[in-house]
């Protein structure tokens, strides 16, 4: 274990800060070259455990490239965003990160990364000998892993406590980089899941439907899940559906919560026509010893005897029925 290595661009005469931080991300990334404005503002921490090395990168808006590299063997790069938002480019694809959100490097190959204003990212560099189970056959490069899902929220909240905890790293047990790297590859495993990737034959709209609960469903992440261009998704919405991508998802959205709202109020019109069925079959001697009627099947003119029922007062069919010595069995 190391100790936590600092770099700032605060104590840097302004004119000569976008060299400063160059020379800074270079030294900490082999093969990485920083494009950064005049007098930008940037920090960055690292530190390693056994293997694995951790690094704390906060930055002004900025552009980092890298050429592959095999120094020191393959590995990942695992960025946690934390603030802001990034844009991984690689050949013809984009993919955007948010807060919470997890984009996957490979070091052999290139890349490059758009950066955010006051952006705020934690870097998980692993040896792709730890990532075992046959993950290694599989080609990370470019993967992108929702923050809703558990298996990444758990190897976020690991980073960010380790985080915490940085003042007592001399304390932490030697495994702690082993147990970085089991979570990193639970985490790994869940980026070829189908609510993720998309069908090779999937259309824009297609895809839309099938992924409406995903909280970042829109034109950028359909764009970036069929590989296609943001122009190009939405066209084919415009071509479909006659609506942009996102009056599409928010109409459909819509449609779902108030078909949610239906089944909520049929399953409770169940529960009351249960109790109608028990309550109007008893005679009518032993009704008063039962106590009084359910509060669902009251009578009161200003309230229907239950939800979506068309009757009020005297004209619903189960008051009449209950005026009767007669009882009346509610199929």
């Amino acid at each position: 274990m190391t100790a936590i290595q600092h770099f700032s661009t605060r104590l840097v005469p302004a004119p000569r800060r976008h060299i400063f931080w160059q020379e800074v991300v270079a030294d900490a990334f082999p093969g990485m070259t920083a494009h950064a404005p005049e007098g930008i503002r940037a920090e960055l921490a690292r530190w390693s455990l056994g293997s694995v090395g951790l690094a704390r990168a906060l930055s002004d808006q900025a552009q980092v490239s890298r050429i592959g590299t095999e120094q020191d063997g393959p590995h990942l790069l695992l960025h946690l965003q934390r603030r802001g938002t990034m844009m991984m480019h690689h050949g013809d694809r984009h993919i955007m990160a948010r807060p919470g959100d997890i984009v996957i490097a490979d070091d052999r190959r290139a890349y490059a990364f758009d950066i955010s204003h006051s952006n705020d990212c934690l870097i998980l560099q692993i040896p792709m000998a730890l990532l075992v189970d046959g993950t290694t056959a599989r080609d990370w490069h470019g993967q992108w892993l929702p923050a809703n899902d558990p298996h990444v929220a758990l190897l976020f909240h690991l980073l960010q406590g380790l985080w915490m905890q940085r003042d007592r790293f001399d304390e932490l047990d030697a495994d702690t980089g082993a147990l970085l790297a089991d979570a990193a590859r639970m985490a790994c495993r869940r980026a070829g899941r189908p609510d993720i990737a998309a069908p090779p034959s999937s259309s824009p709209v297609d895809f839309a439907l099938a992924h409406l609960n995903h909280p970042d469903l829109g034109t950028a992440l359909i764009s970036t899940a069929l590989n296609l261009s943001e122009r190009a998704v939405q066209k084919s919405f415009f071509r479909h559906v006659g609506q942009t991508p996102t009056a599409f998802i928010l109409t459909r959205r819509a449609l779902l919560q108030r078909l949610a709202a239906v089944r909520g109020r049929l399953s409770l019109c169940a529960h009351h026509a249960a109790a109608a069925k028990w309550w109007l079959s008893m005679p009518m001697t032993s009704v008063s010893a039962e106590g009084p009627m359910p509060k669902a099947l009251s009578t009161r003119r200003t309230s229907p005897l239950m939800p979506g029922c068309r009757h009020q007062g005297r004209a619903c069919p189960l008051r009449r029925a209950r005026m009767t010595s007669n009882p009346l069995i509610v199929a």
